[in-house]
């Protein structure tokens, strides 16, 4: 098992399977496991201004804001953990094309 900070992956530009810059690494999604995290999977994206908002998740923005905030999240997407191949120097690697990707986080929940 691997340990590392979300630090170490915050601002990594991010490389899809046909070798396309597709955005950086804005967020990390995790689960408490006890005393420990779990890396779910990444979001993805070109700003990270209206998740700083906190919302994306199950909280919805005040109505005069939702189109707004949905406007900056437009090119967000999920990347599940599983779905990253590698960490290559400065970059994230994953091994699907991003026009498969989710839009949002909680739209890939079980």
């Amino acid at each position: 098992m691997s340990t590392f900070q979300a630090s170490d992956l915050l601002g990594r530009a991010v490389v899809d399977g046909s070798g396309r810059r597709v955005g950086a690494v804005q967020d990390v999604v995790v689960r408490r496991d006890g005393d420990a995290y779990t890396v779910l999977g990444l979001v993805l994206g070109r700003s990270a201004l209206a998740g700083r908002f906190g919302y994306g998740g199950p909280l919805e923005p005040p109505t005069p804001w939702k189109r707004v905030l949905g406007w900056m999240r437009r090119h967000e997407r999920y990347v599940d953990w599983g779905d990253v191949e590698r960490l290559d120097g400065e970059a994230v690697v994953i091994g699907v094309e991003h026009e498969s990707l989710p839009r949002r986080w909680h739209d890939h929940e079980d």
